[in-house]
């Protein structure tokens, strides 16, 4: 028996399909209709993919999963998919008989070989990245994509299975975009935060959310114009504005400018190849004008959410660049991958270890560059990710490994040009092509990519989609009658290896990405735990199944020195300092901790670190300057306080004040003295918080008297009484 691509049983034809189809289902109650599912499922495994994959996009937004509040690597959508592929391939090896054989279209076989030689190179900078399970994570992340790749070639060549996709993808598009609708129009006050300081955005903001809903728009529009049942395109147009108008709404300028690249390149080519096509231009040009409509109306003024909640997406890309920090702050990142990339040039620091990188790097950057405006900001904010997927790849794969993802790309881009020569299918091919693009625009200033996993199954289920067509031969374009594409055949052993060697991987990859959610939804149980005992054992717990979290090592240890024991907080904070918690409020808390312990010496070098690193903070020059005198190197403690002065004398004075003598002292000597800032000017913010913390555990007495006994009082009040 022989197989197409990898994986595909060989479906029955398209009548004995549809009798087995009616058979399995029938008229039964929904109980019955399930189990009819179930056992089409089991019996034709790739339609848990081309039925069920969709899902995964809903994953991230899924509730009464505990949620940690320092969030660290994603897992919902991966281990979501992982789970659905490992069903596919079990089931596959199971139904086939010992003799079977695979065979990889070569075009199929040129892509994926060359997504596992990038794949493997991921894999393999674990060695040298010091943060290991970053790497294998994001090495895993890309290992799903292979196989859900190859995966989605096989159901692209069923157009039943293909229509499934499309069907569950519409309902997930349109479930997502009118939520975000909703959230939009009626729930900013609350979810901007307000309200409740302790909420943002649900959707509109969030990690790839933009992206998703970009490519979706572009993908069902091409449909919507492909179609020749007029409901259908009636729905897949429905579905294409509401994708538009959720990336218009998501706050997220990347993607909105993907998505026009996109469908600039699906308007542009529809009037180039469909030019003769009458139906398709009017359909094209009513399309046009109802997402033009759409970006209108949802720009209106009276539509927009209030002022004091964040300027809208439109809004923020009309900004001045050179004068939005939030533009300003990416040049800062891309500055510092730079030099990781000059220090590592071949290899780069490791998958997904650019935040642990980032600090030895701005250091280096503030050195070469003291006098720019950017080593100023972001000191009090987590650096997650560079914001552009390219600098990044760059920075933690080297050269060795862009010049692999290049070519895949280049591969990406020959498949889509193949495709357009049929062009019965280059309508859908467009809105493929399209939807890849946004993705790819986008990729140069988003923060998600192929980080957040949603927008890069996305794509790669346009690639699939792409590659199928691009296979089919050239002088027949129909793909009932195409002629067979040249392709290599695994028999025998090969065929099981090659099939078991996948199960392997897949199992593998499930297993270790369910330890990871199982400690991460432990770290949210001991997080939402007031118990004591019961918050450190599931603290405990957490990092016993999933060690390498840093930001579980990094909560329960500020857990342990608010608890006052100090002692066993320092290896936590300083994991997670060496690991990529190193903006300056966390070099503070593990300072803290070492000076709680009695080790003035270390907090010292802690600071001197930190200083390095954000070498213009005031804040952290004042603490390094406090530290030295604490440890007793007065000269020294002077020279960098005088540094501070040079930076910022008002702030150095305040911070002085708050840090040595506490907030009701710094309170009355500024109110006297207008030379030293007041508690309140102090920026960052949460650094002032995080001394107020410390001064807790000095000043035992001042806990519960003066601004602290004020402010309690106050949060009473406006609790009110509890019915």
């Amino acid at each position: 028996m022989e197989n197409e691509i990898i994986l595909q049983r060989v479906m029955p034809e398209r009548s004995k399909y549809e009798r087995t189809t009616k058979r399995s289902l029938g008229n039964s109650s929904v109980p019955g209709r399930l189990a009819g599912h179930s056992r089409l499922y089991l019996r034709y495994p790739l339609y848990i993919i081309g039925a069920l994959w969709p899902l995964v996009l809903l994953a991230p937004h899924l509730p009464g999963i505990p949620r940690p509040l320092v969030n660290g690597l994603p897992w919902r959508q991966e281990l979501g998919l992982s789970i659905f592929l490992s069903l596919v391939l079990v089931l596959h090896l199971k139904h086939q008989p010992k003799n079977f054989s695979f065979r990889f279209e070569l075009r199929t076989l040129v892509v994926t070989s060359t997504l596992g030689l990038f794949v493997a190179w991921t894999w393999l900078s674990t060695a040298w990245a010091a943060t290991p399970y970053a790497a294998v994570h994001l090495g895993m992340q890309w290992t799903i994509y292979l196989i859900f790749f190859l995966v989605m070639s096989s159901v692209a060549k069923s157009p039943r299975l293909l229509r499934a996709s499309f069907g569950a993808l519409a309902g997930i598009v349109c479930l997502l975009a009118i939520s975000c609708a909703i959230e939009s129009w009626f729930g900013a006050p609350l979810t901007d935060g307000n309200l409740r300081n302790d909420l943002k955005p649900l959707l509109r903001g969030s990690g790839g959310f933009g992206e998703i809903m970009a490519m979706a728009a572009i993908i069902f529009a091409s449909v919507s114009l492909h179609v020749n049942r007029r409901r259908i395109a009636l729905a897949c147009g429905v579905t294409a504005l509401l994708g538009w108008l959720a990336t218009i709404q998501s706050l997220e300028r990347a993607p909105l400018v993907g998505a026009l690249a996109g469908f600039t390149l699906l308007v542009a080519g529809t009037v180039v190849i469909k030019f003769r096509s009458r139906r398709s231009l009017t359909r094209l040009s009513l399309l046009v004008g109802a997402l033009a409509c759409v970006l209108f109306f949802d720009t209106m003024p009276s539509l927009m959410p209030s002022a004091s909640g964040p300027p809208s997406t439109v809004t923020r890309l009309g900004q001045n660049l050179t004068a939005d920090s939030n533009t300003r702050v990416r040049f800062l990142f891309w500055g510092v991958g730079l030099k990781m990339l000059q220090a590592h040039p071949m290899v780069g620091v490791g998958g997904n270890n650019y935040e642990t990188a980032f600090a030895e790097a701005r250091a280096q950057f503030s050195a070469d560059h003291p006098d720019s405006p950017l080593i100023a900001m972001n000191e009090e904010l987590l650096t997650v990710y560079a914001h552009n997927e390219y600098l990044q790849l760059l920075a933690e794969l080297g050269l060795v490994g862009f010049t692999l993802f290049v070519l895949l790309s280049l591969l990406f881009a020959a498949n889509f040009w193949r495709a357009l020569k049929h062009r019965h299918q280059a309508l859908p091919i467009l809105g493929a092509g399209g939807a890849m693009l946004a993705f790819a625009v986008s990729s140069g200033a988003s923060g998600s990519s192929f980080r957040y996993f949603g927008g890069g199954v996305l794509f790669f289920f346009a690639a699939a989609i792409i590659n199928r067509v691009a296979g089919l031969g050239t002088n027949s374009p129909d793909s009932s009658s195409h002629k067979p594409s040249p392709a290599i055949t695994l028999i025998g052993r090969f065929s099981q290896i090659t099939a078991f060697g996948f199960v392997g991987v897949m199992l593998l990859v499930v297993g270790v990405l369910s330890a990871q959610a199982t400690g991460t939804i432990l770290h949210g149980l001991a997080q939402s735990d007031a118990e004591p005992t019961h918050a450190e054992g599931y603290y405990r717990a957490s990092l016993a199944t999933f060690p390498s979290s840093t930001a579980t090592h990094f909560t329960y240890g500020l857990w342990l020195y608010n608890q006052r024991r100090g002692p066993e907080a320092v290896s936590h904070l300083a994991y997670a300092v060496d690991h990529g918690f190193n903006s300056s409020i966390c070099y503070a808390y593990l300072a803290a901790a070492q000076d709680s312990a009695g080790n003035q010496l270390a907090a010292e070098r802690t600071f001197a670190k930190a200083v390095r690193v954000y070498p213009v903070s005031v804040f952290l020059r004042v603490r390094h300057s406090v530290a030295l005198k604490r440890a007793g190197q007065d000269a020294e403690s002077e020279m960098e306080f005088a540094r501070a002065l040079l930076l910022d004398a008002r702030a150095a004075r305040g911070w002085q004040q708050l840090i040595v003598n506490d907030i009701d002292a710094a309170l009355v000597t500024a109110q006297q003295d207008t030379t030293i800032a007041l508690p309140g000017e102090l920026a960052p913010e949460a650094a002032v918080f995080e001394v107020l913390q410390e001064n807790e555990q000095r000043f035992p007495a001042e806990a519960n008297t003066g601004w602290r006994a004020r402010m309690r009082t106050q949060q009473a009040l406006m609790a009110g009484p509890k019915n």
